[in-house]
């Protein structure tokens, strides 16, 4: 429920009440166009991830106590204009989804209620919105349009992070929210005295992971490839930007996790000259990291340390809910031990929601792994696997978080499509010089 003012219409209700009325109306109509437009739909979500702050959404509850993100908002919006849908199968997938809802639910009622009603509504505004978004959209829109428009996005964003980097001016910060979300995303990080790309993410890291998720995808868009190329690389710099390791770590490793398996969709002689350009990219931005790191001494060891010493937390973990180790101070602020920051998305879904989900979610990623290295996975499963040392080594934060399940949900319909519609069958060119073909929309 919004949260409303109990007393009289004063001013200020009154504006409350106007611009709730305004956003309603403009749902209703953004829901008739869109449902009208599927690709318009997709298109519009996927902008809402890459160029709207995590603080610009709004309170709910009877006391505005739980945030709801905008791209949230925008994806319970664009799952019902996609629906209905055809042709819906099971996942895999799906299970894995369940078993953290479930999980989630059952931990209201294994201790420590407040915090894991926290945990729960972060699975579902966060996890959920995201997942469901991923599975719908391809059986509406053509899956290499998605694609297309993930890499046409992300492009834009990796622009602006590079521009940023430059100029060390970041426009997004400049739109301000009274909440606690633009008191903890809004302000700029800096490492070595140089301030960190952070585009509309709040946040450095998940700018970084994010562009290194994007490229598998961006490679498998059905663009020429001297244009994926063009984007991929643009991605690539732009993580630089960010002086993230984990986000230039995932973003390389997603270059080679596509050329070494995503075969069909990057012929031999484009691999090789695929390489060549990363390399020589790499060697020129070599100086900046280093001296930047350099610059910033021991900050980025003693981080490394930190995300090291959180492996004393699993003694803490429950088979469902929230560790034993978790508790509020005073000011409401969590902790787990004496630990406030958990730098591990994986360490952090055993603390909040389990062991049980913990152990679901590597067999997942290992499952994915297998998929990858036999030639199975398509470039959804490529850029999640592509991940794996960012679950290990940083939270799931801002929209970052709902973009890694819309992978995931992205992955799950894919790789239930039929070989036609896997990567490089269809409407990706096997030859760098071939045109490209595309799919007729999925009705």
């Amino acid at each position: 429920m919004l949260v409303l003012s109990n007393g009289p219409l004063d001013a200020p209700s009154v504006d409350k009440t106007l611009l709730i009325a305004v956003a309603v109306a403009v749902a209703v109509l953004g829901f008739v166009v869109l449902h009208r437009y599927p690709r318009l739909a997709v298109a519009s979500w996927i902008v809402s991830i890459c160029f709207v702050p995590i603080w610009l959404g709004f309170g709910v509850g009877f006391n505005g106590n739980y945030y709801l993100p905008p791209a949230t908002a925008a994806a319970f919006l664009v799952v019902a204009a996609l629906l209905p849908v055809p042709r819906f199968r099971l996942s895999w997938l799906d299970g894995l989804m369940t078993l953290v809802v479930v999980c989630a639910i059952c931990s209201l009622f294994t201790g420590n209620a407040g915090i894991a009603l926290g945990a729960a509504i972060l699975v579902v505004t966060y996890f959920v919105a995201g997942y469901i978004v991923g599975r719908v959209a391809p059986l509406k829109v053509d899956p290499l349009w998605i694609h297309g428009a993930i890499a046409v996005c992300f492009t834009i964003v990796a622009l602006l992070a590079i521009v940023e980097g430059l100029t060390r001016f970041n426009p997004f910060v400049l739109i301000k929210a009274p909440n606690s979300l633009y008191s903890a995303w809004g302000s700029i990080q800096s490492r070595g005295g140089v301030p960190r790309a952070e585009g509309a993410f709040g946040h450095s890291i998940a700018l970084g992971a994010s562009l290194a998720m994007a490229i598998p995808i961006t490679l498998a868009s059905p663009f020429r490839f001297w244009i994926r190329v063009g984007m991929s690389l643009t991605m690539l710099v732009a993580t630089v930007f960010t002086f993230s390791r984990i986000g230039m770590v995932c973003a390389l490793l997603g270059v080679v996790l596509s050329i070494l398996f995503m075969r069909d969709a990057i012929s031999r002689r484009a691999r090789i000259t695929l390489v060549t350009i990363v390399i020589i990219a790499s060697a020129a931005l070599f100086p900046l990291v280093i001296s930047v790191f350099d610059d910033a001494g021991s900050e980025a060891t003693d981080s490394a340390n930190y995300r090291g010493d959180l492996t004393q937390l699993f003694g803490t973990m429950n088979p469902i809910g929230v560790a034993s180790s978790a508790e509020k101070n005073s000011a409401g602020t969590l902790y787990f031990g004496n630990f406030r920051s958990i730098d591990s998305q994986l360490i952090l879904t055993g603390l909040t929601n389990g062991v049980i989900v913990l152990v679901a979610v590597v067999v997942a990623l290992v499952f994915g792994i297998l998929l990858v290295l036999r030639g199975k996975a398509t470039a959804a499963t490529v850029a999640l696997v592509a991940q794996i040392p960012a679950f290990a080594t940083v939270a799931l934060i801002t929209q970052y978080s709902i973009f890694v399940w819309f992978v995931a949900g992205l992955a799950a319909t894919t790789q239930l499509m039929p070989e036609a519609m896997k990567i490089g069958v269809i409407g990706i060119p096997k030859r760098a010089d071939e045109p490209t073909a595309s799919l007729a929309p999925l009705r």
